[in-house]
């Protein structure tokens, strides 16, 4: 009997254990908050815009929203819309199509950035000659 209740409380600390390590790693593993903070960095070193604090992202529903402030402490902000989920849609030959997320980026008010946030990172994945 003793050992019975050792076996379901190992399972049950083993059970707990695994949740909390699949939270965790749920921000790590990137999905669409990263790919969104990505593509504003992206943005503002391509606008060659000076940083005092990286933006910080967060999902809130149904935006991915992030802020941080400028050198000269001016706001920045960035707003992503999932248009589509990745393999929500295929192409012609059926193959899952890409997540399709519109990003926007403001800095101080002035919009620098409005268009696909793949674009961003693809770009951004380019070597330039």
């Amino acid at each position: 009997m003793r050992l019975t209740t050792l076996a379901m409380a190992f399972l049950l600390a083993v059970a707990t254990v695994g949740c909390s390590q699949v939270a965790q790693l749920r921000g790590v593993a990137g999905g669409q908050v990263s790919a969104v903070r990505a593509a504003t960095n992206d943005v503002l070193v391509r606008e060659e815009v000076a940083i005092d604090v990286a933006p910080v992202c967060e999902f809130a529903e149904p935006l991915y929203v992030c802020r941080g402030t400028t050198a000269d402490d001016k706001e920045i902000t960035s707003e992503a819309t999932v248009l589509a989920d990745y393999g929500q849609t295929t192409d012609e030959w059926g193959a899952y199509m890409p997540a399709d997320v519109s990003l926007v980026v403001r800095v101080g008010g002035d919009e620098i950035f409005n268009g696909k946030m793949e674009d961003v990172l693809v770009g951004a994945g380019q070597v330039s000659g």
